[in-house]
């Protein structure tokens, strides 16, 4: 598949021949960092499952403010929904983390994250925080080429949200040191938790291991960032590659 450069997000699914205004900060990148001019083409995704040729079509500078008008021409791709539906339990972690785990989660293909704290997290939910998330999501999709944008939950407390998910049917898989188990890749639901800095309390194992499988990544102790990436990425290779792939 030829993938184009840079894409370009567009906050709604415009129809072809339809003139679109690309959002503040896309439309700075554009024309301020890119040098794009009036007539160019470029590629726009809209989080939806399309991408599209677009052209140029009027720029308009006021101070500091960029307004760029683009005429969509065609639609270039269309990546139907994925048949399985993957939600990932995600650990708020300290710093940069949580916006790093946000990015690779949305390139591996998570459709739903839920940013959870507990007991022991280090790090807690701030201003903000959903803003920050929901722009390393879209800078993901740009770049790595997939057309969905993923479902970006606000922070949950994690006996909560467990208590939520107790009626949902699937394949329900936790990060686990102790895990030892095969996968029953068959479910179209799936759900994946792994755990925070300072680990789960003994009242949060619990109530994990009501539902949730121990999946045992490595023979090491991995931090929490990679333990997330890993169990994702294992879901990523075994169900979406070879699925989305046909």
């Amino acid at each position: 598949m030829q993938l184009g450069g840079n894409r370009f997000f567009l906050a709604f699914s415009p129809e072809v021949n339809q003139e679109a205004e690309l959002p503040e900060e896309e439309a700075w990148h554009l024309i301020k960092v890119l040098r794009k001019k009036q007539g160019d083409k470029i590629h726009l995704v809209d989080g939806r499952g399309k991408e599209y040729l677009g052209e140029i079509r009027g720029i308009k500078k006021s101070g500091r403010r960029i307004e760029v008008k683009v005429l969509i021409c065609k639609v270039l791709r269309e990546e139907a929904p994925s048949p399985f539906k993957v939600k990932v339990l995600m650990p708020l972690l300290k710093g940069d983390k949580k916006d790093f785990l946000i990015e690779k989660l949305t390139e591996l293909g998570a459709d739903v994250i839920l940013p959870y704290f507990s007991r022991f997290t280090e790090a807690k939910p701030k201003e903000n925080l959903m803003e920050r998330f929901q722009k390393k999501a879209i800078s993901a999709i740009k770049q790595c080429g997939r057309l969905w944008l993923p479902e970006i939950e606000n922070p949950q407390e994690l006996t909560k949200l467990l208590e939520k998910l107790k009626k949902e049917k699937g394949l329900f898989l936790w990060a686990s040191e102790k895990g030892n188990q095969e996968i029953p890749f068959q479910a179209q639901n799936i759900v994946l938790i792994s755990g925070p800095e300072g680990g789960f309390s003994p009242e949060e194992e619990a109530l994990l291991k009501e539902k949730f499988i121990p999946i045992r990544l490595s023979p090491y102790i991995l931090r929490a960032e990679t333990a997330c990436i890993s169990l994702m990425s294992l879901i990523s290779h075994h169900v979406l590659s070879k699925n989305l792939a046909k």
